[in-house]
């Protein structure tokens, strides 16, 4: 008779097969991802994996949803450590910059990948709309305030965009030894608040 797992014997399997998803990603791309490859890696039947995923485009959008969690989880804390819109915003780019390097292959599995069906996942869902909240609410509060001006929606986007920018020439190696994505995201995100404070020059 089959053993009965528990949620947490479940849970935990699941996040050892995304561990190994996330290992095949890195080194072969979304291509070396099977659930046959990673019952190999984690020593079961060929069968096992696909009793809690049903095929590689589940395992993604598991994978996925884990990292947008932790980013979410990540960029939420900053708000208990400053209040200040200006200097929370940029600890939230900091934060945002900080997740990107220490877990490169995350990132690049959270935006390169393009699943067309996401919809189909709506955990995914909650966990990306999530991760995006914590600057925009900030600059929709900032705006709302008077300490910034602009369109909030358009500022968050700008800054996103930026860092964005800064991340993807970070993990291609296009920046060059003389440049730090560190001291250049905190000159973009200076200079952006700059152009939407409440003091700024209106050409």
């Amino acid at each position: 008779m089959p053993k009965i797992l528990t949620e947490a014997e479940i849970a935990c399997f699941r996040n050892r097969l995304c561990d190994l998803a996330l290992e095949a990603f890195a080194k072969h791309g979304v291509e070396g991802i099977t659930l046959r490859g990673l019952a190999a890696e984690v020593g079961c039947s060929r069968t096992t994996p696909y009793r809690y995923f049903k095929n590689k485009a589940d395992i993604l959008a598991a994978l996925r949803q884990r990292e947008f969690e932790r980013m979410a989880v990540a960029l939420e804390a900053t708000e208990k450590l400053e209040t200040d819109p200006f200097k929370r915003l940029t600890l939230l780019a900091s934060r945002y910059l900080k997740f990107a390097i220490e877990r490169p292959d995350a990132y690049r599995v959270m935006y390169e990948v393009d699943q067309q069906d996401s919809q189909r996942y709506p955990d995914l869902m909650v966990q990306i709309i999530r991760s995006g909240k914590p600057i925009r609410n900030l600059v929709v509060e900032a705006v709302k305030s008077g300490a910034m001006k602009g369109d909030p929606v358009n500022i968050g986007y700008m800054l996103w965009a930026g860092l964005h920018g800064l991340i993807s020439l970070n993990l291609s190696h296009m920046l060059g030894p003389e440049r730090q994505v560190e001291v250049l995201a905190k000159e973009m995100v200076e200079t952006l608040l700059r152009a939407i404070s409440q003091d700024a020059i209106t050409l």
